[in-house]
């Protein structure tokens, strides 16, 4: 677990600059159009955060169908440029114990050395006040776009 925690430390500022743009547009998203589709991003060799995004077949698509490609764009973009990480936004519902469930925008953190971080910002849409964000939750995950 120590190597886990000194790889996190390591890595925390990688993670933080490539996690800010896709919260960032994530929450503008919120706000505008009230949901958002999976999006991502890669930290280049040259440590450069590039967004990246794919369209489904149709006009008229949902998060089931681009995930999917998503994770298979950033698979090959992995082969083309060897990125040092990659990270993927989506919205999800989580539930936190002893809290009833509630919409969060997740980020998965996927790193070429094997560190696999899930960050979320739980939010809720109050009548008065708007999106209402909550504190950042981040735990180790399973890595889910498997690239490296």
């Amino acid at each position: 677990m120590g190597d886990v925690k000194a790889l996190y430390a390591e890595l925390k500022p990688t993670m933080e600059a490539v996690s800010a743009p896709l919260f960032d547009f994530s929450k503008s998203c919120l706000r505008d159009r009230g949901d958002f589709l999976p999006h991502a991003a890669i930290v280049t060799a040259d440590g450069k955060v590039e967004l990246v995004g794919v369209m489904g077949a149709r006009d008229l698509t949902n998060a089931a169908e681009i995930l999917p490609l998503l994770h298979g764009g950033l698979r090959s973009l992995v082969k083309a440029k060897s990125p040092s990480a990659i990270a993927v936004a989506e919205s999800v519902t989580i539930t936190l114990p002893g809290k009833s469930a509630t919409k969060a925008i997740k980020v998965l953190f996927e790193h070429r050395r094997g560190l696999t971080v899930a960050l979320y910002v739980p939010y809720e849409k109050k009548l008065m006040r708007g999106l209402v964000y909550g504190n950042m939750i981040s735990m180790l995950a399973k890595a889910e776009i498997n690239a490296w």
